[in-house]
């Protein structure tokens, strides 16, 4: 037995602690103790022999960009980013973010034209988790959220920096936490809505293009996939609509996506008054102002959807809408 010890074949059992307490008068416990540190370098060493095998996986994310926006800490020794990813993460090796991701049943849609990071989107989708369980929310009520989109369509009229405490607050009260996190690189991301828990409700934002418009249309957007389809799928992250012309990779969603765009289309801008507002074929800014007020939206909104329906071009009416300057911290 001592020699299969000596020779790390056998461990030191309570039974041979008791021995080896009898004969060398050393407590049973020192020689469990021994037996522990022994056993915890161990695994210390064939951690570190894993971390190194996992720095090619850990380097498939955009390290660098996270570092950059606080995710975990800059400046990590030689060595420490496989760790640090795993602690953002919140797994404990490749394998079970293998395992977590492919739970998580996302969908979402993609394009050929941009090469799609599944690291970069599990990173930036993580993100949004962590700051949605900072958002204390009430339990989710769809009459709530329903009764919320009249005065989130009333906040279009608002300076756009003054906007996200109300919104959140809004989205809150009915059980959805609502974050603003800027995209990751080669994720292609506009948005997403999702369960947190079966009571909590996400919804996070990207604003991708920086104007009013695109930011409204896209949280009306997700609003609708909360309301009519996250029964139906649990997760959904969505791609920008015009990114899509050389096809849907998951055409099953496509009915999805058509009723939440035109959800959005339609409660921000009812198609019984543009329709009329089509009629007088006056699209100047002071026409577009006009109608934006009576119909309790900001301008932007309406120049967006012109655009859309092709009824100005795309540098036409710009002026109406506003920019969205969304920081994110420099290097250090």
């Amino acid at each position: 037995t001592i020699s299969e010890i000596c020779n790390a074949k056998a461990p030191i059992s309570p039974t041979t602690a008791l021995s080896l307490e009898k004969v060398f008068g050393r407590p049973a416990h020192f020689w469990l103790n021994l037996q522990r540190r022994y056993d915890e370098a161990q695994a210390r060493a064939k951690e570190q022999e894993r971390s190194a095998q996992w720095k090619t996986w850990a380097t498939s994310f955009p390290l660098r960009e996270m570092k950059k926006r606080g995710w975990f800490a800059q400046g990590l020794p030689h060595g420490e980013d496989v760790p640090a990813l795993l602690g953002f993460l919140g797994v404990s090796s490749p394998q079970s973010w293998d395992r977590v991701w492919g739970a998580a049943s996302v969908s979402y849609r993609q394009t050929r034209k941009l090469a799609k990071s599944v690291e970069a989107i599990s990173a930036w989708v993580r993100a949004t988790e962590l700051q949605a369980d900072d958002i204390k929310v009430s339990n989710f009520s769809r009459e709530r959220l329903v009764a919320a989109i009249e005065p989130l369509r009333r906040l279009t009229r608002m300076s756009i920096d003054s906007i996200e405490d109300p919104a959140r607050q809004l989205c809150a009260n009915a059980g959805v936490a609502l974050v603003w996190i800027p995209e990751l690189p080669h994720t292609g991301i506009s948005g997403c809505a999702r369960w947190l828990t079966p009571t909590k409700a996400m919804i996070a934002l990207t604003m991708r293009y920086k104007s009013d418009d695109q930011l409204w249309f896209t949280l009306f957007h997700e609003i609708a996939h909360v309301l009519l389809h996250l029964n139906k799928t649990s997760f959904v992250i969505d791609n920008p609509e015009e990114e899509l012309s050389d096809g849907v990779v998951d055409p099953e969603r496509q009915k999805f996506e058509d009723e939440a765009n035109r959800f959005a289309a339609d409660t921000l801008v009812p198609p019984a008054e543009l329709s009329s507002f089509i009629k007088g074929r006056d699209f100047g800014n002071d026409a577009i102002h006009d109608f934006a007020e009576r119909i309790g939206v900001g301008p932007g909104l309406v120049v967006g959807r012109l655009q859309h329906e092709k009824l100005l071009a795309h540098h036409q009416g710009n002026a109406l809408k506003q920019r969205i300057a969304l920081r994110v911290p420099d290097d250090e």
